[in-house]
């Protein structure tokens, strides 16, 4: 059980942050900051630290398993497929095309 020592920023109290009902919320790209999520024991308010450095190292080096954060991502049937970008002249052709068509409606012709 790993335990930081921590001042809550919301009520001043001296509290005893435990890694295990924590979450250490990390970018997925690779650098020495992290943020620290959990509640206050003594005002029972959520609260986050912004750690940097040595502490982040130490946290990881403990076993503690950081939450990372990444952009989202489309499955692969939602992804555009790879087409050249529509021109002007793709527009014009298309309204001439549909220039013909008078109706949408199945029932009227």
């Amino acid at each position: 059980m790993i335990e930081l020592p921590m001042t809550c920023p919301r009520c001043d109290a001296e509290i005893s942050v435990d890694m295990a009902s924590a979450v250490v919320r990390m970018d997925v790209r690779p650098r020495a900051e992290a943020e620290l999520l959990c509640s206050c024991p003594s005002c029972e308010l959520p609260i986050s630290w912004r750690i940097v450095g040595d502490i982040v190292v130490m946290l990881l080096f403990a076993g503690i398993e950081p939450l990372f954060l990444s952009e989202p991502s489309l499955p692969a049937a939602d992804v555009a497929p790879a087409l050249p970008p529509l021109t002007s002249d793709d527009l014009l052709d298309w309204h001439l095309d549909l220039a013909p068509i008078w109706t949408v409606i199945p029932w009227e012709r």
